[in-house]
């Protein structure tokens, strides 16, 4: 069976994990939503409801989707660059011009200044951080925020995986219903997975990843405000996340200790930090389509986030348009075992040998 793959639906806890408190522990207001982008559509409306300048300030390095809940609402957009190492580089002479400011970690690291944070929100910068790529950290979100949205799709398999905070005070602003349609294909789609994931057919991991895509490209078109559904909900207050969480750093520290040593492909992250529970296992490829492809053909599906939004000019963002074309991650979540990363380890190795044999 592959090491990789979209979640399907798993076992829960009775007992609930008290995720709310990890995200945002003072929270004023908490928003289930349809997805990601919907809680983060959310807070751009509640925020619009005083806001006057309309400008915000993104990473250049972020998926298309995240940016366009900001077009969508009509913003005017500066982006930031990112470096080598994931970590932003803020203009401090944009400050005065913006009047929102999204920050995020990547692939379970913070990488973000915080001293920037503080001093956009001293004067009168609103900040929203999007957690997707460190949900599961315990360190929990930057106190310097007003709004925080997440994505749980990644994490955990769940049909409606948005959650979306605001800070201080009521959301101004209500969800939309649910788009049925769209839960019921994602339903069909996490049902599948798990039914291919208990007996290793590949023609249900096909039918799974039909039904994931036709959901995904579905949401692309559909998204606004849509509230989650009960069972999303209830999965996602009671999945066992410490043992998701101790998984993740288990298998992460595995493959830093086992992966063969490749100048042509660097781990972005050599370390893992004891606040950091990581979201994927990411890598710089001098040359990633090669990589790609022996991964695939060995049962460990490579993920890319992300292809360059088109609503960005990269060739102005240097570091982030480096990033975009050599990076590329394998998974090392809960489903799997240090034999698989094992497995993962071993075909690094051949695939860094018939390289050296092709020298």
């Amino acid at each position: 069976m592959e090491i990789g793959g979209f979640f399907p639906y798993e076992k829960n806890s009775i007992e609930t994990n008290g995720y709310i408190d990890l995200v945002c522990p003072d929270a004023g207001d908490v928003s289930h939503l349809m997805s990601g982008r919907c809680a983060i559509y959310l807070c751009l409306k509640d925020f619009m409801l005083t806001d006057k300048k309309r400008t915000a300030y993104l990473p250049a390095y972020t998926c298309e989707t995240v940016s366009g809940c900001f077009v969508k609402a009509g913003f005017e957009i500066y982006y930031y660059d990112v470096d080598r190492c994931l970590v932003p580089q803020f203009d401090d002479s944009l400050i005065d011009k913006i009047g929102f400011l999204l920050i995020c970690g990547f692939y379970g690291f913070s990488t973000f200044d915080t001293d920037f944070v503080r001093t956009c929100r001293s004067r009168g910068v609103t900040v929203m951080q999007d957690t997707t790529h460190t949900a599961f950290s315990p360190y929990g979100a930057c106190p310097e925020t007003d709004y925080i949205a997440v994505s749980l799709r990644k994490w955990m398999g769940v049909t409606s995986g948005g959650l979306a905070v605001k800070r201080t005070g009521r959301f101004g602003v209500s969800p939309i219903p649910a788009d049925t349609e769209h839960l019921k294909i994602r339903d069909l789609a996490l049902y599948t997975r798990e039914q291919y994931e208990k007996t290793g057919d590949e023609t249900l991991n096909k039918k799974s990843a039909d039904a994931f895509w036709k959901a995904e490209w579905m949401l692309r078109e559909i998204f606004d405000m849509q509230a989650g559904d009960e069972a999303s909900l209830r999965s996602i207050l009671h999945y066992p996340l410490g043992d998701a969480i101790q998984k993740r750093r288990e298998n992460y520290a595995y493959l830093l200790r086992h992966l063969p040593d490749d100048p042509a492909v660097r781990p972005v992250f050599p370390e893992l930090p004891d606040d950091t529970c990581p979201m994927f296992f990411p890598f710089f490829c001098e040359d990633r389509e090669s990589l790609m492809e022996h991964l695939a053909a060995n049962g460990i599906p490579p993920k890319v986030y992300w292809p360059v939004p088109p609503f960005i000019d990269i060739e102005k963002y240097p570091g982030a348009r480096y990033v975009y074309g050599h990076i590329m991650s394998v998974s090392c979540d809960q489903r799997f075992t240090t034999d698989d990363m094992q497995r993962i380890a071993d075909v690094f190795t051949a695939y860094r040998e018939k390289n050296s044999d092709n020298c």
